[in-house]
């Protein structure tokens, strides 16, 4: 889709504060703009401040302004003051910025730190120039987005631009390709055998494959 063709295919969606008022036994629904940018992919710093007053919140902005434009810059909007300021990064003009993820930074005796803009931000960074460049992982100081990226990753190859993410530190978020790859091959043999997971048979198993099945279907996985 061209630039041009956004404003009419596409309806502009801004930053606002919805508030349900039940005082006096009267329910009375608020809705307030916060800003006038273009915005999407909005995200918080989930740790602790989920479904919880939050003074931070960071977006994707289009580079038309209050226009309807492709996400492109990421945007931090300060919601702690009367005014909301809006502190923001715009890569060059042929590159697209990704959703926002928030990761916590972890203080040097293993704990998450508290400060809701103490972290860093990551986002896809996608050149629309070359369908051949490579996409970056872009990572910035979350109090200080304006200063533009503090690393800058080639991830080897293409992602689509608009992909979703987050990030995470379980201890899944560090499997191997082989792993993740070993995982996948069972998930689409489980589902391939989909029709048996109901039979019943005398030596069942739990999901439906007798004990010996197992063996046969999984044994190159398993």
């Amino acid at each position: 889709m061209a630039v041009g063709e956004y404003p009419c295919r596409l309806p502009k969606y801004c930053l606002e504060e919805n508030s349900l008022e039940i005082h006096s036994g009267c329910e009375k629904w608020l809705k307030i703009q916060l800003s006038d940018l273009h915005v999407s992919f909005g995200q918080i710093n989930q740790s602790g401040n989920s479904a919880q007053k939050h003074e931070y919140i960071y977006a994707n902005v289009g580079g038309m302004g209050t226009e309807v434009a492709p996400p492109q810059g990421i945007a931090k909007f300060d919601l702690s003051g009367d005014t909301v300021s809006v502190d923001a990064w715009f890569p060059k003009e042929y590159e697209f910025c990704g959703e926002p993820m928030y990761a916590p930074r972890t203080n040097s005796d293993g704990t998450v730190s508290e400060g809701e803009d103490d972290g860093y931000i990551l986002t896809v960074l996608n050149n629309g120039k070359s369908s051949d460049a490579n996409s970056e992982l872009l990572v910035f100081s979350a109090d200080n987005l304006g200063n533009g990226p503090i690393a800058r990753l080639d991830l080897g190859s293409k992602l689509p631009h608009g992909l979703f993410g987050c990030f995470a530190s379980t201890p899944e978020a560090g499997w191997s390709f082989d792993e993740v790859d070993r995982r996948a091959r069972l998930a689409d043999k489980m589902e391939s055998k989909g029709s048996m997971w109901n039979e019943v048979k005398s030596d069942f198993s739990g999901l439906g494959l007798r004990l010996d099945d197992f063996e046969e279907y999984f044994g190159d996985i398993l």
